[in-house]
């Protein structure tokens, strides 16, 4: 094989399907190349070589070669297998649902080594299982929606422009009970807007700061959350809802997280607050 073909990536295997006979087509997301549709050939065959090293999630140092339609994986050497998922459903369910998020909001070839670091970190933290899931799920959605340039209003009102918080008489945010939210109209609105916005829907204002804690502290912002089963499952379907409606997609892998407790169930009345 010519020499000249013959790249190297760091790579990640977020999913995989059967392609001809005996081979298999791998969606990989690279550190150099963004994401990469490549062949394996002849891995479906007994004894591959190559199989034990595509596994989904896996991490990998890679030699890819340059091919007509799709590039064609030649060397693997495994970086991290992630072990620590393979033994609990949840964590598959999650992971899962990490690669179909990265593979859909990501073009081809779309080079963003920031995105590929928050899905191995991301991976990381699942496969240590030391992070409660739906908090790193939300963290990953918001890190997602910030670094591909779509994050909505969350310090003023989407619609009127006005500040969510108002500053008390010491200097600190005050933040009312509810605001709105509308994906179309691009993030948070005040009270006052809300009712004006077709489709927008209440809030608790926990819901912006959570996000706002998120982007600013990262995952260091998890050991000071304590959020009630309330305001976890509106965060999860206000953000979930946003990130859908920029990327013209509805997530398959959402029902299985629905089974794994995404969805937190409620049994209170009152309104969602946030302690951090």
């Amino acid at each position: 094989m010519d020499d000249s073909r013959i790249y190297p990536v760091t790579a990640l295997v977020l999913r995989a399907r059967d392609y001809g006979e005996g081979h298999r087509l791998i969606t990989l997301l690279t550190r150099e190349e963004g994401k990469v549709p490549a062949i394996a050939k002849g891995i479906r065959k007994p004894k591959a070589k190559l199989a034990a090293s595509l596994q989904h999630f896996t991490l990998g140092e890679m030699q890819l070669a340059k091919g007509r339609r799709f590039d064609i994986i030649t060397q693997v050497r495994v970086i991290n297998p992630f072990y620590g998922l393979r033994g609990s459903l949840e964590a598959v369910a999650y992971a899962s649902y990490f690669a179909e998020l990265f593979d859909t909001a990501l073009a081809e070839r779309q080079h963003n080594p920031i995105l590929f670091d928050l899905l191995v970190d991301a991976l990381q933290r699942l496969s240590q299982a030391e992070t409660p899931p739906d908090l790193l799920a939300r963290y990953v959605e918001i890190s997602l929606i910030a670094i591909s340039g779509y994050l909505p209003h969350l310090s003023e009102c989407a619609h009127c422009r006005t500040p969510l918080a108002k500053l008390g008489e010491d200097g600190q945010a005050c933040w009312p009970t509810w605001l709105g939210f509308s994906a179309g109209q691009g993030g948070a609105l005040c009270g006052e807007c809300l009712p004006k916005v077709p489709g927008a829907k209440r809030i608790a204002a926990g819901t912006v700061q959570v996000a706002r804690l998120l982007l600013t502290k990262g995952t260091d912002a998890f050991a000071g959350l304590h959020l009630s089963d309330r305001l976890r499952r509106e965060i999860e379907t206000t953000f979930r809802e946003y990130l859908e409606y920029r990327l013209e997609y509805r997530l398959e892998s959402v029902r299985f997280l629905r089974d794994w407790g995404d969805h937190p169930s409620v049994g209170c009345s009152e309104p969602a607050q946030a302690v951090v």
